[in-house]
């Protein structure tokens, strides 16, 4: 499926990444500093490379599916992710927008990109995901029923 990279599908699904990991990495973050809860410490750096994981599959079922895209789709994602976060950190932390770019954060978002690419192969290999409703109906209407 020859696409654009920059689709408004891809805007969209990083959008739903977005929307949803920040605040939860936000409660996260502030559940472990107020507890120090060793679990959540786990639990929020498992969280962020499953989210992008499951975000990405779900962007590739769909979408151009070649490894520009998927390195465009990591790289782009990170990025805007890492804009995002340096625009908000001082709103919602207190903190100056420095603290993001380190070489210690940017290192650490390598997890990030390799679930973006393993979401862009699994999404790409055939019988991924079951067959929907829709796709038995279909069946029905194209073959007609089953047992006749």
């Amino acid at each position: 499926m020859k696409t654009m990279l920059l689709s408004k599908r891809w805007w969209l699904y990083f959008l739903l990444l977005f929307v949803i990991w920040y605040p939860v990495s936000v409660l996260l973050f502030t559940y472990y500093e107020l507890t120090g809860n060793p679990y959540t410490y786990i639990v929020s750096n498992i969280f962020t490379p499953l989210w992008f994981l499951f975000v990405g599959f779900l962007y590739f079922r769909k979408a151009r599916n070649d490894w520009s895209a998927r390195f465009v789709t990591a790289f782009g994602w990170i990025f805007l992710t890492f804009l995002l976060e340096v625009l908000l950190v001082e709103p919602v932390y207190g903190y100056s927008w420095e603290i993001i770019l380190n070489l210690e954060v940017l290192v650490s978002n390598w997890i990030n990109v390799v679930a973006v690419l393993v979401a862009g192969v699994a999404a790409q290999m055939p019988g991924t995901l079951p067959p929907t409703p829709q796709d038995k109906i279909q069946d029905v209407i194209e073959n007609g029923p089953k047992g006749r």
